[in-house]
């Protein structure tokens, strides 16, 4: 058994609305890919440990350019 983002994994997609434009948002990919130190070979569920089994990912609207956060609980596979 492992502990994985429905998200990342590509489990279940994103089904959400832009709040600005009632557009499709897209998911971008976790936010620490964007925020955080460049660590290709730190292993993902370790970062997911850290979080409380939680991986936030970066959404955005292709229309209009807004951004969101969602917050992904990890499930067990």
């Amino acid at each position: 058994m492992e502990l994985v983002c429905p998200l990342c994994n590509g489990l279940r997609g994103v089904q959400a609305a832009c709040k600005s434009c009632g557009g499709p948002m897209e998911d971008g990919g976790m936010l620490s890919d964007y925020v955080g130190p460049y660590s290709p070979y730190e292993w993902t569920p370790q970062v997911k440990q850290e979080n409380a089994g939680r991986c936030t990912h970066l959404l955005f609207c292709a229309a209009c350019g807004d951004e969101a956060y969602l917050i992904a609980q990890s499930e067990t596979i």
